[in-house]
């Protein structure tokens, strides 16, 4: 008994979860569901071929690329995943970065007033103090 997976299985069982209701948008070859499951998840993942169409199209070519062909269009797909990468954490890098000199501003101008604050309290009690200091003089 020969038991045949329909290509829904395929993707659950070969592709990332995030991905199953993508994949199951295009006709995907089930062999490189099962034998080539990194360039399908690629494809996928890919954000120059943006639209539906794009996608589908290199699934369709698949089946007719050589090994050398299709090793090109992984190259190609890997680099594309690691220059993004990169600009991604320059991104997260550049907004750490901001956040901490907002958080430094916030600080700066959180210690200043408090600094106004305490000026302004230590001079009340210095009024207070001459005051009370004259009134001594006054009763003596």
């Amino acid at each position: 008994m020969i038991f045949v997976m329909d290509t829904t299985q395929l993707i659950q069982q070969y592709l990332p979860q995030d991905l199953h209701q993508l994949a199951a948008t295009f006709t995907i070859p089930d062999a490189f569901l099962t034998q080539m499951p990194d360039i399908i998840e690629l494809v996928l993942r890919s954000k120059s071929m943006e639209k539906p169409e794009e996608k589908q199209s290199w699934f369709t070519m698949l089946p007719m690329m050589n090994d050398e062909q299709i090793e090109k269009l992984r190259d190609i797909l890997v680099r594309e995943k690691q220059k993004l990468q990169a600009i991604e954490q320059k991104y997260e890098e550049k907004k750490l970065e901001i956040k901490k000199k907002y958080l430094l501003k916030r600080q700066n101008m959180w210690y200043a007033k408090k600094v106004d604050s305490i000026r302004s309290e230590e001079s009340v009690h210095r009024q207070q103090e001459l005051e009370e200091a004259d009134a001594l003089l006054d009763g003596l």
